[in-house]
């Protein structure tokens, strides 16, 4: 006996016409419009789940990366905080050396060539300053002053 293929074996048996046959085939035909249906709504959720996550993935990456440059930005802030209240310091250290008159006299004579009678001031140039090449000049000229 020779097999033959599936479709002439088809095509050479009759389907019976009765109640019990056509039951089964819209059996058939419901069970397969309610696994197409049931396909067709697990896709859709797959799809729709897919977009929900994808939009919480990309607003965690968006809130991690705000977050990364927020403590970038506090960081200098921090920074910048620690440099002023040393500049702060600083300067409160000169407001109370200002209010000392000695302090002040030994300022004005140092920024400003001030000397007492009698005193003779030197100024020792720094290295390579031209500045103070014309400050020496200048104590020069004090110098000279003073003795005449």
């Amino acid at each position: 006996m020779q097999k033959q293929p599936r479709k002439q074996l088809k095509q050479n048996v009759t389907k019976m016409d009765n109640e019990y046959v056509r039951q089964k085939d819209e059996r058939k035909k419901a069970r397969r419009k309610a696994t197409f249906y049931v396909k067709r709504r697990m896709f859709l959720l797959l799809i729709a789940t897919i977009v929900v996550l994808s939009g919480l993935m990309m607003s965690t990456i968006a809130k991690k990366e705000e977050l990364v440059e927020r403590q970038k930005i506090e960081l200098k802030v921090t920074e910048r905080l620690e440099e002023v209240k040393q500049d702060q310091e600083i300067l409160k250290t000169q407001v109370k050396k200002l209010e000392d008159d000695e302090y002040i006299l030994k300022l004005a004579r140092k920024e400003y060539f001030l000397s007492e009678e009698g005193e003779i001031i030197f100024t020792m140039p720094t290295k390579g300053n031209e500045n103070d090449k014309d400050d020496e000049k200048n104590s020069e000229d004090v110098e000279k002053g003073s003795e005449q």
